[in-house]
């Protein structure tokens, strides 16, 4: 009897995991604005990864920072899938890199300095439910990267719009309360256009 109690219990559980919360406008409003303070953080941790001024251990912290933003990896078709981020290159090609690898490499790039700024608002669109029963979104942000000598001349420059989706998906942060919440992960990150920065 036990053992049939304890089933029981354990399917209700595995059910009430599985379900989608249905999300009010109001609510889904308030996940934009989290969302854009995301991407904040997001702006911040990656002009911190480039700063040469700071020690080692800082920019790997916000390495760390800047991946904890991003969904776990994933299975496509039998293969493991890592949410990657599109980098426009000097030769005019863009390509897409692992997260990690991408700050990673954001750390040891063979600039003397390296300054990433951010040149207009980051804008959210609104949260809609897809066929997954999750919630999706598009941030998009406007980043403007400069690679300068010790001199500081500019070699390298560059300013790139970029989209990242970003899925909510349910976790029962409240499950004291009786209800569900959304928590917010970022996908890929691609370029939408990028303009050069002349430099020498």
């Amino acid at each position: 009897m036990k053992y049939i109690s304890a089933l029981i219990i354990l399917l209700f559980g595995i059910g009430h995991v599985r379900a989608q919360p249905e999300i009010d406008q109001n609510r889904l409003a308030e996940f934009q604005k989290l969302t854009q303070q995301r991407v904040n953080d997001l702006q911040l941790y990656i002009s911190l990864i480039a700063d040469k001024s700071l020690s080692i251990d800082q920019r790997e912290q916000a390495v760390e920072l800047a991946v904890s933003l991003f969904e776990k990896d994933y299975m496509v078709n039998g293969k493991r899938h890592s949410p990657y981020v599109q980098v426009s290159r000097r030769n005019g090609t863009i390509s897409s890199v692992p997260v990690r690898i991408y700050f990673k490499n954001l750390m040891n790039v063979k600039f003397d300095k390296v300054e990433i700024t951010y040149y207009d608002a980051a804008v959210v669109s609104e949260f809609e439910k897809g066929t997954d029963g999750n919630y999706h979104a598009t941030a998009t942000y406007y980043q403007q990267f400069k690679g300068m000598d010790k001199k500081g001349n500019l070699i390298y420059g560059s300013r790139d719009r970029k989209d990242i989706r970003v899925s909510a998906q349910s976790a029962a942060v409240y499950a004291q309360a009786g209800k569900e919440d959304l928590k917010i992960f970022f996908g890929d990150i691609t370029v939408r256009d990028t303009v050069p920065i002349p430099g020498f």
